[in-house]
């Protein structure tokens, strides 16, 4: 075993200075001594704390991880395929769509041009943004802001 493991301190290392009475408490400009606590959490941190909160089973364990089943490679799937399939709905439409709202089919071709460049840029700006950002948090504000708008 290392020295560490057995509480000895490193000889490489300097030992760190003990916790005293002076380190706890900082003095005022007239020589009063003044206990410092921690300030409690704002409003925000609690909210923060609720929101970014994980249940322990959902939690990722190193030791267990989590299986990638049939079943879910199935889900996966039928969810990417539907969600591209939705660029597509309107085409088969599209001039149904300029006789009824009095437009040119040039016009109405912008609907798929627009829907797909949206995709796109989702993909391009959005999806890094998940490396960034807590995920948890990040998804949850996305759902807010596309139930909202």
């Amino acid at each position: 075993m290392t020295p560490i493991q057995h509480g000895i301190s490193s000889p490489h290392k300097a030992p760190s200075p003990p916790l005293n009475a002076q380190s706890r408490h900082s003095g005022t400009e007239f020589g009063e001594e003044k206990t410092t606590s921690p300030s409690p959490p704002s409003i925000w941190q609690k909210i923060y704390r609720v929101l970014s909160y994980t249940p322990k089973r959902c939690r990722y364990d190193p030791a267990n991880p989590p299986k990638f089943s049939i079943a879910l490679n199935l889900l996966f799937a039928f969810a990417g395929a539907f969600t591209v399939a939705n660029l597509y709905y309107n085409h088969p439409i599209l001039h149904l769509l300029a006789d009824q709202f009095n437009i040119s089919n040039e016009r109405a071709s912008l609907i798929p041009t627009l829907a797909q460049a949206g995709y796109a840029s989702g993909l391009l700006f959005l999806c890094p943004l998940g490396d960034v950002f807590p995920r948890r948090l990040y998804v949850l504000a996305l759902v807010l802001f596309t139930a909202t708008v």
